[in-house]
């Protein structure tokens, strides 16, 4: 098979969709030496985009993600190619493609918690639509979780036949790290000795307004326990940047480190007293593995997709509720070996998912497409 790939999520700074991206294609080339894959890729990838195999070639071009020219130019570019199969690593895809296809569709984010333009525009509301409905017509349709097949089935009538399932898993790079590093890190990008990590965009649905003010309860009987915030302000969501540097001025232990490389970040996970993320969705939760291989306690939501993932290796809460968060991050910072405990639970726990198995699903998934 000749597949393509649409990869323009690339880059490092496009958060898990590039992750996701990296993984897939990587492990694909250790499996599958037979097909042959064309990577889809911009020129802003181009820089980070370091793989090489017999059978592997990439095709740059500059159309970008939900654009008029993704609509209109890419799908000439695609038929060019004759590819057997495409495979679209994001739900946005050319609709007049009319040729095998399969996509992934990660969560439903856009369509519950639709911001800025998103929210106002709508043309933007439309073309989401109809680009989101398009994708049944897919040979097959890839989620990271049981909840975003659920998901797809009940509040956009998508085939339920149609829907696999391929966990995500966490990169090597994320573990347990010697306590010299954990040092140089915290020395050098100015983190609190002690600290609460949320590693995630800037929007209100990911819990940031509530971790702020369960935080803030937290510091009376915990004065030493800082909070990192990673990820960037997101531009649709201004009352949010605001709202944490109006904390930021009130307690200096509130550290914003910005867009962080991997390297620190998993040096930072590993650092981390407690992983938090009340986040009210997530199509999958890459971020509560990678915390699990660093050795973090993790807390959590109770919902969507994140108890599928946590099992018993976290503690789960009501995102909504501040006096639920407080009291699960304060029995972790009371009690050592409920720490400890959920520390070992986290470590086996991830191993049952990888990137390399979500490749041999993935690779399964193309071969029934085509045939």
């Amino acid at each position: 098979m000749h597949i393509g790939l649409d990869l323009r999520f690339w880059r490092s700074g496009t958060g898990g969709l590039g992750r996701y991206s990296r993984n897939l294609l990587k492990e694909l080339l250790k499996i599958d030496a037979t097909n042959q894959y064309t990577a889809i890729i911009t020129p802003e990838d181009e820089a980070e985009f370091d793989l090489h195999a017999p059978n592997l070639t990439k095709l740059v071009v500059p159309i970008a993600h939900y654009s008029l020219s993704e609509q209109t130019k890419l799908p000439k570019i695609l038929k060019q190619q004759n590819f057997d199969l495409v495979h679209f690593a994001n739900f946005n895809h050319p609709i007049l493609y009319r040729r095998p296809f399969v996509v992934t569709i990660h969560d439903l984010i856009m369509h519950l918690f639709p911001t800025g333009a998103q929210k106002s525009s709508l043309l933007r509301k439309g073309a989401y639509r109809l680009t989101m409905r398009d994708c049944r017509r897919a040979k097959k349709i890839i989620v990271p979780s049981l909840a975003t097949r659920d998901d797809l089935v009940h509040m956009l009538k998508f085939p339920h036949d149609r829907i696999v399932i391929t966990p995500e898993g966490s990169e090597e790079l994320f573990r347990i790290h010697t306590e010299r590093e954990k040092i140089a890190v915290k020395e050098r990008l100015k983190l609190p000795k002690k600290y609460l990590l949320f590693v995630s965009r800037w929007e209100a649905y990911k819990g940031l307004p509530v971790l702020l003010a369960a935080h803030e309860q937290l510091v009376s009987k915990h004065p030493e326990l800082g909070l990192v915030i990673c990820g960037k302000p997101d531009k649709q969501s201004p009352q949010i940047a605001e709202l944490v540097r109006q904390k930021q001025v009130a307690n200096p232990n509130i550290v914003t480190p910005g867009f962080v490389a991997d390297e620190d970040l998993a040096a930072m996970y590993s650092a981390a007293t407690v992983y938090v993320h009340p986040s009210w969705y997530e199509g999958f939760g890459i971020m509560i593995l990678e915390a699990f291989a660093s050795g973090v306690p993790v807390v959590t939501s109770n919902t969507s997709s994140l108890p599928e993932v946590v099992g018993e290796a976290g503690l789960l809460v009501n995102p909504k509720n501040t006096d639920e968060l407080v009291r699960a991050i304060d029995k972790i910072l009371s009690d050592d070996k409920l720490a400890n405990g959920l520390i070992q639970k986290g470590l086996e726990r991830v191993k049952q998912y990888s990137w390399r198995q979500m490749a041999v699903a993935t690779l399964a998934v193309y071969k029934d497409a085509v045939n």
